[in-house]
């Protein structure tokens, strides 16, 4: 998985909005909120194909790691796309929704107290002290957050955010890395060996 930049990366970006502009992808968010200066694009070898994923921060009332992320194959048709959207529910804690294809397919209260994207960001660098250890979180999000150098509050949401696309049977490698790649600006890991933590 590479990150592309340049005309190529402009291109799928612009690629995907017009998609979401003619209703071929239906956004929960709303349209301004979808960050396209921030959008990252990646050249994905995965299946013996390789597809472009195309990842928009979607900010707003939305937290960090929300995000629009769309999968195109080599003719450029979209394989699928997928909305996680992360906020505030109200018991005061991170609630994920996440939709396929515009279809809702999870929605879960992750019982950890929200932080805001300031505090997220501090919280990043791993910490012995991290509330996230007591709360007693699997492995999985132990090594995200130790792979990607993050506080174990972002690894258990990247975690909660990608568990629907890296284990559900027949999705396939490409979106469950597409997913993972939403993230790979929090940390300078491979998003190979994220994906590994998932296994």
């Amino acid at each position: 998985m590479t990150l592309v930049d340049g005309h190529d990366a402009r291109e799928s970006t612009g690629a995907a909005f017009e998609a979401v502009k003619n209703g071929e992808i239906s956004v929960q968010a709303p349209r301004s909120a979808l960050s396209r200066g921030q959008a990252k694009v990646y050249a994905v070898d995965a299946e013996n194909s390789e597809s472009t994923s195309v990842t928009i921060p979607v900010g707003g009332e939305y937290s960090l790691v929300s995000n629009l992320t769309v999968l195109f194959d080599e003719s450029g048709d979209i394989v699928q796309y997928s909305e996680t959207l992360v906020s505030e529910n109200e018991a005061g804690n991170f609630n994920i929704t996440s939709f396929t294809d515009g279809v809702l397919v999870n929605s879960k209260d992750t019982d950890l107290p929200y932080m805001t994207d300031a505090e997220l960001q501090a919280n990043n660098g791993v910490d012995s002290s991290d509330p996230m250890a007591a709360m007693g979180v699997g492995s999985t999000a132990a090594c995200v957050a130790a792979v990607l150098g993050v506080s174990g509050a972002t690894g258990y949401l990247i975690v909660s955010a990608c568990t629907g696309a890296c284990s559900t049977p027949g999705v396939g490698t490409a979106v469950c890395v597409a997913c993972i790649g939403a993230y790979a600006t929090v940390g300078s890991a491979s998003v190979t060996a994220v994906a590994s933590c998932f296994g």
